[in-house]
């Protein structure tokens, strides 16, 4: 009985992401930053959503550092 020479089979899907994910956060960690990952409620949600909408920012990751950055400049000047 003959037997099939090996074949290998070609990976399915990106193949690249996890080098793209280092490098992505290692470019993070260069800049002092951190990778936040959030869920939001219903509340939370819609508020992100009216605020891009209404122009505060193009991306959520904008509206999301905008706001913390408005809301962190409240803080300090209160404190």
């Amino acid at each position: 009985m003959a037997t099939k020479p090996e074949t290998r089979k070609k990976p399915a899907g990106d193949t690249t992401r996890t080098a793209r994910a280092v490098a992505h956060l290692e470019r993070l960690q260069e800049a002092k930053g951190k990778r936040l990952v959030v869920d939001l409620d219903a509340p939370g949600r819609e508020a992100l959503e009216a605020l891009q909408q209404a122009g505060y920012g193009t991306s959520q990751k904008e509206v999301v550092i905008k706001a913390l950055l408005h809301a962190a400049s409240k803080v300090t000047k209160a404190a």
